[in-house]
């Protein structure tokens, strides 16, 4: 019976749920496709992360220290949700559908994000941060609630999206493709990696610096809607690995049993 059920559970499907066809799902042309919004999602988040103090300090007109701190608590929080976006692909939705859900609310988060910079009524009245006379206003009420609600949009959907990349795309090749072809696409995986991050840390935090981080965000945006396209353009040929119902469970399920155990174990001493 544990031998069936770990069967099942080794069975790809299709997006549809159904099986795949060995020679129509997988191999490296579906895992072309993840690597297209791993490029772009890692080009998106890193340029604005890297240039995020400077609009908060210089536009949000939050003191040094605090803008310091928000930060660091953005790329914290889209680290922790890694464990949250593991999770739900696992248990309930698996690496393809965890992707294309979070990677529009990660893209809603950028399009926030750069409508907040781009309209005065949405930020401080604008003013030189480095003259330190007190008399630049701090982004409070409302227009705080939309950077951070913009802001932390990102790092769900940034979050829920890192560990199923890597993991979708490995899902392409099944025991039966040579270990070559996947180490192929872990090469090419690191490859995209670094050039999303090249193409964020150059061309990207130079049009913002140049052209306003409103335009900025709105390049991080379109690159995330790239991905979420390269993404979606592959679903006919990924072969997916079904989820399996939550951890937690078969725990929940024996929990009694084993404090039951315990309790009699302890009458008999």
């Amino acid at each position: 019976m544990d031998v069936e059920s770990s069967a099942a559970h080794e069975v790809s499907v299709d997006w549809r749920g159904r099986p795949c066809e060995p020679g129509r799902h997988g191999g490296m042309r579906a895992a072309v496709f993840v690597l297209g919004i791993q490029a772009f999602e890692i080009m998106a988040i890193a340029a604005v992360g890297n240039n995020l103090i400077t609009y908060v300090f210089g536009e949000m007109h939050f003191p040094l220290s605090e803008a310091a701190n928000v930060v660091t608590n953005f790329v914290g929080t889209i680290f922790l949700l890694s464990l949250l976006g593991g999770f739900l692909s696992d248990s309930y939705l698996g690496c393809f559908w965890t992707m294309l859900t979070f990677g529009f609310v990660e893209l809603s988060g950028f399009i926030l994000l750069s409508v907040q910079a781009h309209l005065p009524q949405l930020k401080p009245p604008p003013c030189n941060m480095a003259s330190m006379d007190g008399s630049c206003e701090q982004a409070r009420g409302f227009k705080s609630s939309i950077f951070f609600v913009a802001l932390y949009l990102v790092a769900l959907g940034s979050g829920c999206l890192k560990p199923n990349m890597i993991a979708h795309g490995g899902d392409q090749f099944s025991g039966s493709d040579n270990a070559k072809s996947l180490s192929t696409y872990f090469n090419s995986a690191y490859f995209s990696f670094c050039l999303g991050e090249l193409v964020a840390l150059t061309a990207l935090v130079w049009v913002q610096t140049h052209s306003g981080m409103d335009v900025g965000f709105g390049i991080s945006a379109a690159a995330m809607a790239a991905g979420l396209i390269s993404l979606v353009s592959g679903a006919a040929f990924y072969r997916n690995k079904p989820p399996q119902g939550s951890i937690f469970t078969p725990i929940a399920r024996k929990f009694p049993r084993y404090c039951s155990i315990c309790k009699n174990f302890g009458q008999d001493q």
